[in-house]
């Protein structure tokens, strides 16, 4: 086994940390526990959404928002709509009502998680988000596509 310096130790440390708020704050918002999902198994939406955000930090175009460089540990949001900008989760809760829909364009006008049209995938320290319409939502749930993620109701 390879020998951990002070700062591997720590950078695990704050992994774990924000890990754990991620879902302290997902259950706060009434999403239940993570579940763990092999990126394998992941929704295509989740997939692109990662490797989009991926590219953007390996080509430095990635930005992110003030909040992250305050304070300690704290998971980071990633909206699928703009992959590569990475948000706190106060953000991400205030642009809820303003994000579109991932499917159609349009405005998504969801403005609470209790409406069930926000589909969120969270990583060890990263949770990816997208949200649709009523009426996309609605079509989906239809074909019955809808449900199999690990928080809200659709993949």
């Amino acid at each position: 086994m390879k020998d951990r310096t002070p700062r591997d130790i720590a950078v695990g440390d704050q992994l774990r940390a924000a890990g754990a708020e991620g879902a302290r704050w997902l259950a706060a918002a009434g999403w239940g526990p993570p579940v763990t999902v092999p990126l394998q198994q992941a929704a295509p939406w989740q997939r692109e959404t990662r490797a989009r955000m991926l590219a953007a930090q390996e080509d430095q175009s990635c930005t992110w928002c003030d909040h992250l460089l305050d304070g300690g540990p704290q998971p980071v949001v990633v909206h699928a709509e703009c992959p590569t900008h990475l948000i706190c989760r106060a953000c991400s809760v205030a642009a809820r009502p303003h994000r579109p829909c991932l499917d159609c364009g349009g405005p998504a006008a969801s403005p609470s998680p209790a409406d069930g049209r926000e589909d969120v995938f969270m990583g060890a320290v990263t949770i990816y988000t997208r949200l649709r319409c009523a009426a996309c939502w609605r079509a989906d749930a239809l074909r019955g596509t809808a449900g199999g993620g690990p928080f809200g109701n659709g993949v």
